[in-house]
């Protein structure tokens, strides 16, 4: 039996994985947002490299985030890492929503 108590790593490596997994939460709900627009607006035509630069961000954030919160979820930025999950599991639900609906 030991009495070893393990420490709380902190490392610099999951503060800014919980940071970009924020932003790539925040990136893919906003996209998500530009597909609502693009998809029930009639007035909205954006040129296509418009269109490409925002809705690169759905699978980028859709992988991206998973694997940001797995190096996030051992350290200080863990809670960057639940927020930004948070926002793209509310986004993915918008998606889904936005797919069935129209179809």
């Amino acid at each position: 039996m030991t009495t070893q108590v393990r420490g709380h790593r902190t490392t610099t490596g999951s503060a800014r994985a919980g940071s970009v997994t924020l932003a790539l939460g925040v990136l893919f709900a906003a996209a998500v947002a530009f597909t609502y627009v693009l998809s029930l607006s009639d007035v909205v035509d954006p040129p296509t490299w418009l269109r490409a630069i925002g809705l690169v961000w759905l699978p980028v954030g859709l992988f991206g985030v998973p694997v940001g919160y797995a190096v996030a979820r051992e350290g200080e930025g863990r809670d960057r890492g639940r927020v930004g999950v948070l926002v793209a599991v509310v986004g993915l639900l918008a998606f889904v929503g936005l797919v069935v609906a129209i179809g």
